[in-house]
């Protein structure tokens, strides 16, 4: 049987090791802390490689997007220029032809203004006063000639009538004479052949 000394000993060491309990657990804590502190290094070093080669694939694609849009930019860029040039050049166009239109309007307000529309609205209705005088009297004329026309008419039929009246009356005379002349033509030529046989 162990002696009591040992046993106290022993009781002692049990204590102190149960002290150092706590010591040896953060002793452990700090290798496994130690050995996961070694990682974190590795670990860093792997996530800036990681964040470098994401940050050049990120950079690589803006760059190709941003090429792509520029070209995309610098071609309706260029479109919208031929149509801004396509409609400077209708508008200049325009500009000269309204120019051409401003001087033609100009030059015709010039020579209407060097119309002197009252006078000769004046002259034109005295003309018409004129003229409507001159129609009236045409007319007058006319209507004169038409009576005498109408008069002339009737004498032209009266003497129609009576010359036809004349020619009948003539042509029966003409014919009384024919009738007259042969008959005498017959006597004479049956006296004259009476007279030669007695």
């Amino acid at each position: 049987m162990a002696s009591q000394e040992v046993l106290s000993a022993l009781d002692k060491l049990h204590k102190e090791l149960d002290k150092l309990e706590p010591a040896i657990k953060h002793v452990e804590t700090a290798q496994q802390i130690t050995q996961s502190v070694k990682g974190i290094p590795q670990k860093h070093l792997d996530l800036l490689k990681e964040i470098k080669e994401e940050d050049t694939k990120y950079k690589n694609q803006l760059r190709e997007l941003f090429t792509l849009e520029l070209a995309k930019i610098t071609k309706e860029h260029q479109v919208l220029n031929n149509i801004t040039a396509d409609i400077q050049t209708h508008v200049k166009t325009e500009q000269k032809a309204l120019g051409d239109l401003k001087e033609s309007v100009l030059a015709y307000h010039d020579k209407v203004e060097e119309i002197n529309f009252p006078e000769r609205f004046i002259k034109l209705e005295s003309n018409l006063n004129e003229l409507a005088k001159v129609v009236k009297i045409l007319q007058n004329n006319l209507d004169k000639m038409d009576q005498n026309n109408a008069n002339r008419s009737k004498d032209i039929s009266l003497k129609l009538q009576e010359a036809s009246v004349a020619f009948e009356t003539a042509n029966k005379k003409q014919q009384l004479l024919n009738y007259v002349t042969w008959v005498l033509i017959i006597v004479t030529s049956l006296v004259a052949t009476y007279t030669s046989i007695g």
